[in-house]
């Protein structure tokens, strides 16, 4: 009988790009474009440039690039550095069924080692999508119960996906394919106790997750052997990472139902817990014409995970931590009018007005988000003004989602804001190659990465 591994190798082997539907080769180029776009922001933030210094200043093979430098590095180092950027604004692409970020492991992954072995941009949008498709499954199965024990999907399950990926573009076999993703799911890890402190450090995750797929193949290709039962054995993935799996409908629709098209964008740089809050909070704002000085108190219910996520009664000290406050995080939307990336500096955390309304926002959960939860990820709000009036609204979903989708227009224009002070021209053309990838290599996308960092 095959493993599930197994299962997932034989379908990614038989895959071919002219199987994948248009209307998922453009979902996979729009993807692309929004995560290049977080990466380029995300490159301003301390913590990726401490780890492009790092990996910047070892010695190694010129394979693939590292983005925010100059140079080519090995592509494992690659993959690491551009996960660890493409995750640092918590602005990336998610799926709220499996609680998980599958592009910044995938992307970076297929990225570095596409471009160290010259391929092109079909195999890439293929190579994305089987990525997805494995991140996405195998984290529906597993949620709630692996985030609930405290483990950060993206990094243990990401590195399915980044083996998928790149052992799509390398090309292997069924068997190849299996032993990568079994050696991959040895090297799953990531732990959110990073909520609580550390939070500058949450991105290493994808980073990691994105090496070890890169690797993972290289070592498949080689000849080395993954376990079978990974993910299902009496030790595996799962019996250690989670309380209950539900398999039942994992490969259900396998081949036409691609969950790709399941992915949501995000509109504002905090976690995705705090988007139906801030949506609702700007939305009465908006129609009730108040200002920042009019908000009293404000109650929020959601369901638990968000409040578990991002309900501390502490107010942050930091920018990172800012972005997993629900208290914060509303009252700074509230404050600005938005909740975007360069929102999130140190003298906005220290901002008194800010932190004073903040201190003002309760969270609490209730049943009726609860049983909703994930087929909704709402909040339901009451706001309180200093008139002594109260206005309620509900959220069902946040903005982005498949439900309340985003438009190719929205895509483009969050990717322009991303990249508002970087140089026109290189944007302009970054844009065209990413939107007409399947008529471009992987080498001229992560080229234009480069140029349009130039200032000349």
């Amino acid at each position: 009988m095959q493993s599930i591994i197994q299962k997932f190798a034989e379908f990614f082997c038989s895959m071919k790009y002219e199987d994948l539907p248009p209307e998922v080769i453009h979902k996979t180029k729009m993807l692309t474009i929004d995560l290049l776009g977080v990466t380029l922001a995300g490159l301003k933030m301390d913590f990726p440039q401490m780890m492009i210094d790092y990996l910047a200043s070892l010695e190694g093979v010129e394979q693939a690039t590292l983005f925010g430098s100059n140079k080519k590095v090995p592509a494992i180092h690659a993959a690491l550095a551009n996960g660890v950027s493409s995750h640092a604004l918590d602005m990336d692409d998610g799926y709220r069924y499996g609680g998980v970020h599958a592009g910044v492991a995938v992307i970076p992954a297929a990225l570095a080692f596409g471009e160290s072995k010259n391929l092109d941009g079909k195999k890439f949008l293929l190579a994305m999508t089987m990525g997805y498709e494995i991140v996405n499954r195998i984290s529906k199965a597993m949620n709630p119960s692996h985030l609930g024990r405290g483990f950060h999907t993206t990094g243990t399950i990401g590195v399915l996906g980044a083996a998928a990926a790149c052992g799509v573009m390398a090309g292997l076999d069924k068997q190849q394919m299996a032993n990568a993703l079994g050696i991959a799911a040895l090297q799953g890890a990531g732990l959110l106790e990073i909520l609580n402190d550390g939070a500058m450090v949450k991105p290493i995750h994808p980073g990691k997750a994105a090496m070890a797929g890169v690797m993972s193949v290289e070592l498949a290709m080689r000849g080395a052997k993954g376990p079978m039962k990974a993910l299902e054995g009496e030790k595996g993935l799962f019996k250690a990472m989670a309380d209950g799996v539900s398999t039942e409908q994992l490969f259900d629709g396998l081949g036409s139902d691609f969950y790709i098209l399941g992915q949501y964008i995000k509109f504002h740089a905090a976690c995705r817990h705090i988007h139906p809050t801030i949506d609702g909070l700007l939305s009465v704002m908006r129609d009730k014409q108040l200002k920042f000085q009019d908000l009293d108190t404000i109650d929020i219910t959601t369901y638990p995970v968000a409040v578990s996520f991002c309900g501390a009664k502490e107010l942050p000290d930091s920018p990172e931590g800012a972005k997993f406050s629900l208290a914060f995080s509303s009252a700074m939307a509230a404050y600005f009018g938005d909740a975007g990336e360069h929102r999130y500096t140190q003298d906005t955390v220290a901002n008194q007005e800010i932190r004073a309304l903040a201190s003002r926002i309760s969270s609490s959960t209730s049943e009726r988000w609860e049983k909703a939860y994930p087929r909704e990820r709402g909040a339901a709000l009451s706001i309180h003004i200093k008139t002594g009036e109260t206005f309620t609204i509900d959220v069902p979903l946040p903005n982005g989602e498949p439900e309340n989708p985003a438009s190719d227009d929205d895509f483009i224009r969050k990717f322009q804001q991303n990249v508002a002070d970087l140089n026109p021209a290189g944007v302009e053309s970054l844009l065209g190659i990413a939107l007409n990838l399947d008529q471009h290599s992987i080498g001229e996308l992560t080229h234009a990465m480069v140029q349009i960092l130039r200032k000349d």
